[in-house]
């Protein structure tokens, strides 16, 4: 239990660190279509929303959970809700994972099967980046990456709740005994 206790701040910090820059990315698209007063794509919009609500949610459970421990489930609950808002804003984004967006040219080539190298001395090199890809993916990459810093911390709010569940049946003299409460030895 301790080593849950110290495991979950530290990786609801890091799911801090990685949904803001999700919603910072996705609001900027969201300014863009509401600007233009278009639709918001629903790729957008769903992952946006669970990355907001999440962070909303991160930084109240940050803060609350070490005052009180008996919250453990309502925070398993949560995440496990949040968890499915990311999902389905992956999924609803995985389209962006076949997209190309950078083109790099250089000015030479190599040829490993002819053994010949050929040099351009035209425009040399050539990097060009698609900024509004770019994000989507970065974007669709860290919701991956709190997908599975949910289900973590989901897992550990569980065992804390479980943990603190046995220790409050055994403070009020209760010896759990295969799932049936006994008191002093005898049945009740």
């Amino acid at each position: 239990m301790a080593l849950s206790k110290l495991l979950f701040p530290i990786i609801r910090a890091l799911q801090l660190l990685t949904l803001i820059p999700i919603w910072g990315m996705l609001a900027w698209f969201v300014h863009q279509y509401d600007r233009d007063s278009q639709p918001i794509p629903a790729e957008i919009l769903v992952l946006f929303i669970a990355s907001l609500v999440g962070t909303a949610w991160g930084l109240v459970s940050f803060f609350q959970f070490h005052h009180s421990i008996g919250i453990s489930i309502l925070v398993f609950v949560m995440d496990m809700v949040i968890l499915g808002g990311l999902i389905a804003g992956v999924v609803f984004l995985r389209r962006i994972r076949n997209q190309e967006c950078t083109a790099v040219s250089v000015p030479f080539q190599i040829s490993w099967g002819d053994y010949y190298l050929t040099w351009d001395n035209g425009n040399g090199w050539d990097i060009s980046f698609r900024k509004s890809c770019m994000m989507l993916k970065s974007a669709w990459a860290l919701g991956i990456v709190n997908c599975v810093l949910f289900f973590i911390t989901a897992l550990l709010a569980l065992f804390i709740y479980r943990r603190n569940e046995r220790v409050a049946v055994r403070e009020k003299g209760y010896v759990v005994d295969d799932r049936r409460p006994v008191r002093r030895g005898r049945w009740i």
